[in-house]
This record gives structure tokens, sequence and C-alpha cells, in this order.
């Protein structure tokens, strides 16, 4: 499969405070995008040169996400860009990963394709569509 490494996914109770602290590192931080999908809101942090951060606050339904969050801010994924999204699921259904949940829209990256997959010696990777 042809990837490119696109972020590095942070959970965070407080985009704003944790903007705050990467700004520090010379991050900009794009604007707060909510997805009613996932049930977060999302701020991507850029710099120049480097990788770009995924700050994903849950909303407090979201029980799942809330949870990661009893041991603080972490990183907790890595999304990598794929060419086609529908393709790159089948084939890491073929190579053992599960599936979060089949592809679907994502506002923060413009209603592009997405999906998440885990696997326990690698973790949670996310795809999206170039």
């Amino acid at each position: 499969m042809d990837c490119t490494l696109e972020h590095i996914g942070y959970v965070t109770d407080d985009i704003v405070k944790t903007a705050e602290s990467f700004r520090l590192l010379g991050y900009e931080a794009d604007a707060v995008v909510n997805d009613e999908t996932q049930r977060t809101r999302i701020c991507f942090l850029r710099k120049q040169g480097e990788t770009t951060i995924e700050l994903v606050e849950p909303y407090e339904d979201n029980k799942t996400m809330q949870k990661m969050l009893k041991h603080g801010v972490s990183p907790y994924h890595t999304c990598y860009l794929v060419d086609d999204v529908n393709d790159a699921y089948e084939e890491m259904l073929d190579n053992d990963f599960t599936p979060l949940f089949k592809p679907v829209a994502a506002p923060a990256f413009g209603n592009r394709l997405i999906c998440y997959f885990w696997k326990s010696n690698i973790g949670l990777i996310e795809l999206v569509n170039r």
C-alpha cells in the first residue's frame, strides 16, 4: 500500500490549553472543527517542515475517547494518506487489521473519506483519502 504519514493524533480534554502548549514548540493552530459523527472537536497544529499534530477533544457523550483521557493528554493514533480509502480498507482487512468502522466523510478533512483500524502490534491507525 502506498501511504504517507499525514499526522499524529493526540486526545485532549481541552484543545485550547493543549494548543497553547504546542505553540511554545512553534506550532500554529487551525480553526476548531466539530465532527458530529465521531462526537469530537478537532484542531490541526502545523509547523513548517514538521509533522502535523491533530488535537481531538471528545464530546462528553463519547465514552470510548473519554476513557482514554484517564491517563491524560497523549498521542493515540497515526494517520496516513492513501490514494483510495476503500481499496486500502480491503487491504487492511486482508492483513488482519480490525476496522473500527467503514469509511465515512470527515468534516475536518473537507469531507474526504477516513477510517480507523486497530492491530495490537502497531496500535490505532487512521487512513484518509489524499
